[in-house]
């Protein structure tokens, strides 16, 4: 019966600790639903429009670049461009959850063809313009071959005038280099200054055809002087031509660009707010879910320890009042009362000791035993049931010291990871905003003196790509575990991971032994953990010297408890471990390569944690560094 209680009171705590947990785990799956939502929808939803942005900029920009540069890669990059947004508004239409994205995204999409047509258009009239030019230097080159070629005719005439033709067909010459000079300044510079000396120069042109129109009388130097007078007459129409076609395209270049400040107006003034709401409110959801987990939690533990407290003050008191009936007995035995018998109250294992204590005393009774032997037996009883008194106390208070040291290593766990990806995201952070806030700054002060340097974008472009890095490594960190396994050879994974580094290794002239000689099945997620063999060959490849090589080698092993593991070793021959490095390895942020973000080694670890498998640096004997990962056989049934 007493076994009975007993039970009934572990079940009575642990169905309430189950409720309990059940209650936790039930608002815990909550936090996670809010959590997937922003990883699979917020965040690919906000990247996507951050994209089209991004796209539709470098469009703009690679218009006006080109209107002032026509380049073939430089259109060919355009037209890049163009496909990219379109790939990413798909992607932004099919996440968009509301109408209100929705109807923002078209209104997107419906300016952004406006400003591809207008795109196409300036170029266009910059292609067309420039045929232009070439035709004009076409015909200035053709004037001057027919100049040269009558100087040489002239050169065999011996007539009164040839001096005089001579000047005249020299100065028709130097008038069209003069054309020739300020078409090629005002091809690169069409500003005022430029287009009223080419408009000069043509005028003079025509002067100097004149004055050689009264010169001549021979029907050569008629026919030279119609040549001359009709490319003439098609240069200056093409100077025209060229001079109104810069004047609309810097028109029109402006409006081009009112339209994509009107894009990027919709952008920051209605899209970023929305996306800025959608990343926001799914972790507000999740932080009040938590909140109530920590509030419910606030009330249910007391709870549960006032339950648990009372049953144990029930099963000591149960089990202290039978024990004092029996104390009381073995003493009034020592004192030599054999009458002395316990009082019997229930059935249980108490009252059954009761019972074999009173026909122990009948027995003494009828046997005469000694009152030696009786107080050695009531020492002996009183010291087993004081030594049953202090295991239950000390039990009891090991089980709650326990518990609390359980919950306060698991708060300092969490807090100190917490403080190191805080401080780690700060100090990464802040070094690329410094960049891109002096860059920004050298930008303001070359604006004001009229002269912006190209490599400033640079800058910013490197450094906008080094917070992306960051925030990619800081995204897959912070991703949780794919539920989904199967169970595959570890070998396939390797040799994949090999193929994929091939090129890397070649790169740094860096040799990739396959030493693969045991293999064995793994319960796994395939994509997850061939991210860790391709993040430990490539940090090999990056720290091996150039003709060294990075062997990959697995072998088969048994622990203590019988327990089966393939394990496989990434070596390479570089400047190995400090032992300073050691203990900081695997945190968060921690590197000593410059430009790495310190995620990756983090990040294998977690994804070797999450296999239940083992990770250790090891020292390579023949110098370097190797890498070794333990994971569990699956087992075949």
């Amino acid at each position: 019966m007493f076994k009975i209680k007993i039970y009934a009171s572990i079940i009575v705590i642990v169905v309430l600790g189950l409720l309990v947990l059940l209650h936790v785990y039930r608002n815990l799956g909550s936090v996670a639903g809010y959590l997937a939502t922003l990883d699979n929808v917020s965040v690919p939803f906000s990247i996507a429009a951050l994209e089209m942005e991004k796209n539709a900029g470098e469009y703009a920009d690679g218009v006006l670049r080109y209107v002032r540069e026509p380049v073939s890669e430089i259109r060919a990059e355009i037209g890049r461009d163009e496909k990219d947004f379109i790939e990413r508004y798909a992607i932004y239409m099919r996440l968009a959850t509301s109408d209100r994205a929705g109807g923002m995204g078209r209104d997107v999409r419906a300016q952004q063809k406006k400003l591809a047509a207008a795109g196409v258009e300036l170029m266009d009239e910059r292609d067309r313009l420039d045929s232009i030019f070439e035709k004009t230097t076409v015909l200035l080159e053709e004037i001057d071959t027919l100049i040269d070629a009558q100087d040489r005719a002239a050169n065999r005439d011996q007539g009164s005038d040839r001096n005089d033709r001579l000047l005249a067909l020299t100065n028709i010459e130097a008038e069209t280099a003069e054309i020739g000079f300020w078409l090629t300044l005002f091809k690169y510079r069409p500003a005022r200054p430029e287009r009223q000396y080419l408009l000069k120069k043509v005028g003079e042109q025509h002067d100097a055809l004149a004055q050689y129109r009264e010169l001549i009388s021979a029907a050569p130097d008629s026919q030279l002087h119609e040549a001359l007078r009709e490319r003439h007459l098609d240069v200056l129409a093409n100077v025209r031509t060229l001079i109104a076609g810069e004047t609309r395209i810097s028109a029109d270049a402006r409006r081009f660009a009112q339209l994509a400040e009107h894009i990027d107006h919709i952008f920051d003034d209605q899209i970023q707010p929305m996306l800025t709401s959608n990343l926001s409110e799914p972790q507000e959801h999740a932080d009040t879910a938590v909140e109530h987990v920590q509030a419910t939690l606030g009330y249910l533990i007391p709870a549960y320890f006032l339950v648990a407290l009372s049953v144990g003050i029930w099963l000591v008191l149960a089990t202290n009042r039978p024990l004092k009936r029996l104390a009381a007995g073995t003493e009034a035995i020592g004192a030599g009362d054999l009458e002395h018998r316990i009082d019997i109250r229930g059935h249980d294992e108490f009252g059954k000791l009761a019972e074999q204590f009173n026909l122990m005393t009948e027995r003494l009774q009828e046997t005469t035993v000694s009152r030696d032997l009786l107080e050695a037996s009531e020492r002996e009883l009183q010291q087993t049931v004081g030594n049953l008194r202090q295991e239950i106390v000390e039990r009891k208070q090991a089980e709650r010291e326990r518990e609390a040291l359980q919950a306060k290593l698991r708060r300092s766990e969490t807090l100190a990871t917490m403080g190191q990806l805080v401080a780690g995201v700060a100090h990464e952070v802040r070094n690329p905003l410094f960049g891109i806030s002096s860059t920004l700054d050298a930008i303001e002060a070359n604006a004001k003196l009229g002269q912006i340097s190209p490599r400033f974008s640079g800058v910013l472009r490197r450094e906008v790509n080094r917070l992306n890095k960051l925030m990619s490594a800081l995204l897959e960190y912070g991703r949780t575990s794919p539920e989904d396994r199967t169970i595959e050879p570890l070998a396939k994974g390797l040799v994949e991971a090999l193929h994929s580094c091939r090129a890397a290794a070649d790169a740094a002239n860096v040799a990739l032994a396959n030493r693969v000689s045991e293999d064995a099945l793994v319960v796994m997620n395939y994509d997850r953990l061939l991210q860790v063999h391709v993040n430990l060959i490539e940090n090999a490849v990056q720290h091996a010297p150039k003709g060294s090589e990075v062997i990959v080698s697995t072998r088969a092993t048994t622990d203590e408890g019988g327990n089966r593991w393939i394990e496989y070793c990434v070596a390479d021959s570089g400047p190995g471990l400090s032992v300073e490095d050691l203990p900081h390895l695997f945190d968060p942020f921690f590197t000593r390569r410059r430009g790495g973000t310190g995620l990756g080694l983090a990040i294998v670890r977690r994804i070797v944690d999450e296999h239940h498998g083992i990770i250790e640096p090891r020292d390579n004997p023949k110098g370097g560094t190797v890498m070794a990962v333990r994971l569990p056989v699956a087992s075949k049934g």
